[in-house]
């Protein structure tokens, strides 16, 4: 939509939208960081989805204080943005060189989501949030194939393999309980 009639206009609707998105992504990220009492990621980067938090908490801390104003977020994030991108099902912590999502000749700075591989990427995180929306894909699938006797093979066979990996998935990635 955006390079349709939406991105040709002078307006700056397109700049808008980026700029609220990013402050968006920045206000999440400070969160993330500062949470002590949130869950570690868990997934294929979780370990390195964790290290970029911890850096950027270092960052976004001043005299013992958050960092809650508008434009100091978005200077600290353009300075010392950890490349991690919230998503429903994953939280993507972004290393163009193992991206799924980015094609040779595309742009490497930011993952493009809507082509993203949540199941198959090695820059997959999971927050408890993740966890709890491919959980509850899992359940939405298992629905469909239970009242699914009019599917087609191929439909049916399709959704039995989405069905497959995603509880593959979450089954190898599943943080040890702590004690």
């Amino acid at each position: 939509m955006f390079e349709g009639y939406a991105g040709t206009s002078d307006s700056g609707f397109r700049d808008e939208v980026e700029a609220e998105d990013a402050l968006a992504r920045g206000q999440y990220l400070a969160d993330m960081s500062t949470d002590g009492d949130r869950p570690a990621l868990s997934g294929p980067a979780g370990a390195e989805a964790e290290a970029r938090l911890a850096e950027f908490a270092r960052q976004a801390v001043f005299d013992g204080q958050v960092v809650t104003d508008e434009v100091r977020l978005r200077r600290i994030v353009a300075r010392h943005d950890p490349h991690l991108y919230p998503g429903t099902f994953l939280t993507c912590v972004y290393n163009p060189d193992r991206a799924l999502c980015r094609t040779p000749s595309g742009p490497a700075q930011t993952p493009l989501m809507a082509d993203c591989q949540p199941l198959a990427c090695r820059n997959a995180a999971l927050t408890t949030d993740n966890r709890q929306a491919l959980e509850r894909h899992l359940a939405s699938l298992d629905t469909a194939l239970a009242g699914g006797e009019g599917l087609a093979p191929y439909v049916r066979h399709r959704l039995q393999e989405q069905r497959h990996e995603t509880a593959s998935f979450l089954t190898r990635h599943t943080p040890e309980p702590t004690p």
